[in-house]
């Protein structure tokens, strides 16, 4: 008897099938096809992404001769005009001296200054980060001053031995501006211009503007490059070879010193020989000027090595090394190598237009008019 809180719990009854009957097959389970789920693989090729440095580099290095190629275009435009104009009032400019000498100097400092003061104004740059004028030991600044001086001069040998090759080959290099006048008055007025004026407005152009704007990609680079674009303004074959000399002299007295008085300072220096060598004749009489270029020649650039020496020994105690100055954008980028610096200036098509000026210039020289 069943006790009545007890719940009793009946299986389902179980059916076998009799033998020789097929067995019951278990139900397949549905399972869903795999959603398909793409799976990325890197390409098999690299993608090359630009490098900042090079790719500002080379836009700034075209900006930045691009003020040359102004300089001279205003130039050939400004003397043209000059030229139209004295003629329309009856003045005879390639006769008379001193007005030839003054047409030059008179020219100089919107041809020279003009572009690169435009970029500075319309392109609000930092003044101070382009003109430096900063302390430094007066000794070593004396050494530096003496030692460019000297490197300046001796480019005078690499150039004549161009100029000798191209005379040997029939080429006739313009005549110097300088020299051109007689008297005492067309020699101060000359060296004032070109010894006093000439070096302060081109080392604001070329050192103060152009290499300090390049500045921010590498020091040896910015001297290389404004160095080159220095001397193409130049033109003249030989003169382009002297004026690339001594602009690398003088813009590595600049990054070295701090202080652009320095290069200013070669320069005159440098340009106030060449006024007294070219009016030797007044000075020291005729026929004197081949003795007074050899005794200068000899004199500045003995002095010149033994600054170089001294400077070399006493470098670290005279200009210790600094931190580098920021621009006022705040961006400074690690300088380029000597191998990216040649691949930039090749990559710089402006760079090629100068070249291909230098050359025009060079093949007239051997045009007979």
């Amino acid at each position: 008897m069943n006790q009545p809180n007890e719940q009793v719990t009946q299986q389902p009854p179980q059916y076998y099938p009799a033998a020789g009957y097929p067995q019951p097959q278990p139900q397949a389970v549905y399972q869903p096809y795999p959603v398909y789920q793409p799976v990325y693989q890197a390409p098999g090729f690299a993608i090359k992404r630009k490098d900042p440095r090079k790719t500002g580099a080379v836009r700034t290095l075209n900006k930045l001769a691009l003020l040359m190629v102004a300089q001279t275009a205003l130039s050939f435009v400004l003397q043209i005009g000059a030229v139209i104009l004295c003629t329309g009032t009856g003045i005879d400019i390639y006769n008379d001296e001193l007005a030839l000498v003054l047409l030059s100097i008179g020219l100089s400092p919107i041809c020279t200054a003009g572009p690169p003061l435009v970029y500075m104004l319309f392109g609000k740059k930092d003044w101070n980060f382009h003109l430096r004028f900063g302390r430094a030991n007066v000794f070593g600044c004396l050494l530096v001053i003496l030692a460019g001086l000297g490197v300046c001069l001796a480019a005078n040998f690499p150039a004549a031995a161009v100029r000798e090759v191209l005379e040997g080959l029939g080429a006739k290099e313009p005549d110097s501006v300088l020299g051109q006048g007689g008297g005492w008055l067309s020699f101060v007025t000359e060296f004032l211009g070109v010894a006093v004026m000439v070096p302060m407005l081109e080392e604001f152009a070329f050192r103060g503007v152009i290499l300090s704007g390049l500045r921010r990609y590498g020091t040896g680079f910015a001297i290389a490059a404004s160095a080159m674009i220095f001397g193409a303004a130049h033109l003249s074959i030989s003169s382009v070879v002297f004026a690339t000399i001594a602009g690398a002299a003088m813009g590595l007295a600049y990054v070295l010193t701090g202080n652009l008085w320095v290069s200013v300072c070669i320069h005159a220096l440098n340009n106030g020989i060449a006024v007294i060598e070219s009016y030797s004749d007044l000075i020291v009489g005729p026929g004197r000027q081949e003795l007074l270029a050899g005794i200068t020649m000899l004199v500045v650039c003995a002095v010149g090595v033994i600054a170089l020496v001294v400077l070399l020994i006493l470098r670290k105690t005279l200009f210790p090394k600094r931190e580098p100055m920021v621009p006022a954008d705040g961006v400074l980028y690690p300088p380029l190598g000597a191998g990216e610096s040649v691949v930039t200036m090749l990559k710089s098509p402006v760079l090629w237009a100068i070249l291909a000026m230098v050359l025009v210039e060079t093949a007239m020289m051997f045009v007979v008019l």
